[in-house]
């Protein structure tokens, strides 16, 4: 898939997992109307906010949502369907939902995100968790396994983009491309928005699946399109090509089980290219989901679940 594809289509993405409100949005209403779920960790102007729910013999799992989610991508109904048997933690990325995000030069990067949301992970207590990152927040779980696969029971990649583009997405990169491509990305979520028209997009991005029924009205769009959200999302899309590329320096030398979960009809990140290709990569066990388009983790969670199993 091209470059430029993922980046426009990714305002889509972003909006699967957000309700769009009906007027302006003022951070004020929208943290009014969401408010946290769970609790800040970490240290301040890095704190990470995460939810933490269930015990049992299972292996904790930490969930990771992907391109202008937040944690109620999770919450919804999937963590605490696994939180039956292990304890269950989602954490916000840096600049999303309730977490916070350094105005750092690189944060965009996998790696840095990785390493925040695992501070927070240790001051919980979690230890040798397994990751699952849903699309952006696989390349997060990824690079966490690579830097720390001594805590890490095993990854599950969930419709994660996963493989650098080639092409012309270096060349783009390279004359600056991809920041304005992601400011358009901007304009577009906010005027989509405004307008009320988030349900078309919803449709759109769960495709051919429909969205769960409640979905809508629980993930919070006026979260997605506070100021500090937009901020980051945009950082994370303009320099997702060159982050990929990072952390698939490491594939080769990746030392701990992966499992990658994707959907044969997800029109976003192409199952050749980011499920096929990074199975041959990195030595992860590739599960096809036939007719399951791009949000596989609400569309297939029994096989979410059976792999998660699977690692611990």
């Amino acid at each position: 898939m091209r470059r430029r594809s993922f980046l426009i289509g990714g305002a889509v993405t972003a909006l699967a997992a957000c309700a769009a409100p009906r007027a302006p949005v003022t951070a004020a209403a929208a943290e009014a109307a969401y408010p946290p779920l769970g609790r800040l960790y970490g240290a301040p102007g890095r704190r990470i906010h995460a939810t933490d729910q269930g015990s049992g013999p299972g292996a904790p799992v930490v969930l990771i949502h992907g391109a202008s989610g937040n944690v109620r991508d999770w919450t919804y109904s999937i963590a605490p369907r696994l939180a039956a048997d292990r304890r269950v933690i989602a954490m916000d990325r840096p600049g999303f939902g309730y977490s916070e995000r350094p105005e750092e030069e690189g944060a965009w990067r996998p790696f840095y995100q990785a390493a925040q949301l695992r501070a927070a992970a240790r001051e919980m207590g979690v230890e040798r968790p397994i990751l699952v990152g849903h699309s952006w927040g696989a390349s997060v779980a990824l690079a966490w396994a690579e830097d720390e696969p001594e805590n890490v029971a095993g990854v599950v990649a969930v419709s994660g983009v996963t493989m650098p583009w080639g092409g012309v997405a270096p060349f783009f990169d390279a004359l600056g491309f991809g920041p304005l491509i992601a400011a358009a990305y901007n304009r577009r979520i906010v005027n989509t928005a405004e307008e009320g028209g988030a349900e078309r997009f919803i449709q759109r991005a769960f495709r051919p699946q429909e969205p769960p029924r409640g979905y809508l009205d629980y993930v919070g769009a006026p979260l997605a399109v506070r100021e500090k959200t937009l901020k980051a999302n945009g950082e994370d899309l303009a320099n997702t090509n060159r982050g990929v590329a990072e952390v698939a320096e490491g594939y080769h030398s990746l030392s701990v089980p992966v499992v990658a979960l994707h959907g044969e009809a997800d029109w976003l990140l192409d199952i050749d290219q980011h499920g096929r290709a990074f199975a041959e990569a990195s030595g992860a066990r590739l599960v096809p989901l036939p007719g399951v388009g791009h949000m596989a983790h609400h569309a297939a969670t029994d096989r979410l679940a059976e792999a998660i199993a699977s690692l611990g």
